[in-house]
């Protein structure tokens, strides 16, 4: 299968005002100076208030490639809706292990390999973390984007079931809106929550393609075993809100850049929101799998629910799109980074978590991994057992929700 060349790469300037009101009480110094190393779990909600109403794109001439003068090109934002302006609380534990620990827990995984690309065009880097199933036979392939404050270990709960079914995840981490944020406290994470760090994530998105497309020739690498024609893409919050880009959500702005990547066959969206921009959604047609539950609400936000959430599954054509419906579960329950130490930011916000999330988190689990499985298994290697499975999924509750449309 032929490379595809690089897409057309354009850059957002971000705003140099504060965002919207974010409807929160004022903090105490504790998330105003930065935040212990062991502080390594994500702030998982990206927005849910317009971040500006309107925005002017570079020329779409403007490419990744011309990154020495990017700079000066960027205009200021001005109608972009992201879906969500308000940082909101995600699965960030109290006390995750530290950096270096955590890195050597997952290497100790067989199959787990940790590298980081260099982007010269745009002089980023990308960290990730490929994750292979067992054997040396070929495999699909998920990408998978973190939360707002997030890291490598975003969706590792989730990659790892996939791994057993025989499907890959890439993990990526994103420079400016990963889990660093931290160390400035709250105004660095606000400073994240712009149009340019989306833009920068979708870039991300389709660097890591192009690399796994190149590096996949060399037949002696772990690479040569993704199929090309079997890559997924899936993300939580923010990471949602990149795969609602990637996947070819349209901003409706003239001259906004083009962050779709076409090789991708489906997604997965778990905790995803439209904002205040939902007609952009009817545009994308390739297969969305969206995850939710009752009490994935924003928690630095007015939304305490996560009905809002069901904007995305309605806006959605019908014909390839799905939703998983959780009683009971949280923002927390959807991060895929597990349970341990959960809800320190809300406790922080004053806003202790709820019980259900947590005395449901193995029925949440349990049924996030095997309808998301069952998902890649159906769309990315046309498994008719999935198919069939997906049909009508065993183990919901009486208020659990399963609607494929």
């Amino acid at each position: 299968m032929p490379i595809a060349p690089p897409h057309a790469r354009c850059q957002v300037q971000s705003l140099n005002e504060p965002l919207n009101e974010l409807h929160i009480q004022p903090l105490d110094d504790t998330l105003t100076q930065p935040l212990d190393e062991t502080f390594t779990q994500p702030l998982d909600e990206t927005f849910t208030q317009p971040l500006a109403r309107s925005l002017t794109w570079p020329s779409p001439q403007f490419r990744r490639d011309a990154d020495p003068t990017r700079r000066a090109l960027l205009r200021r934002a001005s109608a972009l809706t992201l879906g969500a302006t308000s940082a909101a609380l995600g699965a960030w534990p109290a006390r995750a292990a530290p950096e270096g620990e955590a890195k050597a827990e997952a290497q100790a995984e067989a199959g787990v390999t940790e590298g980081r690309w260099h982007d010269r065009s745009r002089l980023r880097d990308i960290p990730w973390r490929l994750r292979l199933p067992e054997g040396d036979g070929a495999v699909a392939l998920v990408v998978f984007s973190h939360g707002l404050g997030g890291s490598l270990d975003g969706g590792t709960e989730w990659a790892q079931a996939w791994a057993e079914a025989g499907v890959a995840t890439l993990h990526l981490q994103h420079a400016g809106s990963d889990r660093a944020i931290w160390r400035g406290g709250l105004p660095a994470v606000k400073a994240a929550a712009t149009a340019e760090q989306l833009v920068e994530r979708a870039h991300d998105v389709q660097f890591a393609v192009e690399q796994l497309l190149k590096l996949r020739q060399d037949r002696n690498g772990p690479w040569s075993r993704v199929r090309p024609e079997a890559l997924g893409m899936a993300g939580h919050s923010f990471g949602a809100q990149t795969t609602l880009a990637v996947a070819g959500r349209d901003y409706q702005v003239r001259g906004a850049p083009d962050l779709s990547e076409s090789h991708f066959k489906a997604f997965a969206a778990f905790s995803p929101s439209v904002g205040h921009g939902a007609g952009g959604i009817k545009g994308i047609t390739r297969p969305m799998l969206c995850l939710t539950g009752s009490l994935d609400g924003n928690p630095l936000g007015p939304e305490r629910d996560g009905r809002y959430r069901r904007a995305v599954y309605d806006a959605l054509p019908a014909g390839a799109k799905a939703q998983l419906w959780l009683e009971g579960a949280d923002h927390m329950s959807l991060g895929g980074a597990g349970e341990r130490g959960a809800g320190f930011g809300q406790r922080l916000l004053g806003r202790p978590r709820e019980r259900a999330p947590e005395r449901l988190a193995a029925h949440h689990a349990a049924l996030i991994k095997s309808i998301s499985t069952d998902w890649w298994r159906w769309r990315l290697l046309d498994d008719e057992a999935a198919m069939t499975r997906l049909k009508a999924p065993k183990g919901l509750d009486a208020d659990d929700e399963w609607l494929q449309g």
